[in-house]
């Protein structure tokens, strides 16, 4: 379901009428009524008037307040960036890790890895060197990757250097758990 079918499910349960205006926060008219509800004198006689100012500042801020859940100023949450941890490969080999050739990849972050469920591995990325913008990447890790030369054994909890080439995560040590001497490496290659 997408967002517009999402609204047209909501507008159908919604008791306020199509023809209601729906004023925005930052109209001014809508701080003066809310100033006028607020300033009102509820110790009159007369009940009527009070009670209906009460359910018009309730309708206000239920629809102030749903305008700002479906239409506010916040982004909604972008979903992560998925990539491959690759296919096992009895034949493949392994090239000395350098900055020079670390330099050419198109993506390299820094993650802290949130979830692990099944074959996959969630990572908040903490720092994208190049490549991306997320705020976090999913890792599909099929069975048997553990066999792999140089492949990443993952903790929750821990952080993460990673890089990618086509949308597979490079191994043999060019991705792996965030130690001192991979964090050079990736310095020297991503000076900033």
């Amino acid at each position: 379901m997408d967002d517009r079918e999402l609204r047209m499910k909501i507008q159908a349960l919604d008791p306020i009428s199509s023809d209601v205006v729906v004023r925005s926060v930052d109209d001014s008219s809508s701080h003066e009524l809310l100033e006028g509800i607020m300033e009102t004198n509820t110790e009159s006689s007369s009940r009527g008037p009070v009670r209906f100012l009460i359910g018009a500042a309730a309708v206000v801020a239920l629809v102030l307040g749903g305008f700002v859940l479906f239409n506010g100023t916040d982004t909604p949450a972008e979903p992560p960036l998925a990539l491959s941890l690759g296919e096992p490969d009895a034949l493949a080999s392994c090239m000395v890790l350098t900055a020079d050739i670390l330099d050419d990849v198109p993506l390299a972050f820094a993650g802290t890895v949130t979830a692990i469920e099944g074959e996959t591995v969630t990572l908040t990325v903490d720092e994208w060197y190049v490549g991306g913008d997320a705020s976090s990447v999913e890792l599909s890790a099929p069975a048997g990757l553990e066999a792999l030369i140089g492949s990443i054994e993952f903790t929750e909890g821990e952080q993460y250097l990673i890089s990618a080439y086509d949308g597979v995560v490079n191994y043999c040590g060019f991705s792996g758990p965030a130690t001192p001497e991979l964090q050079a490496v990736y310095d020297e290659a991503f000076p900033g």
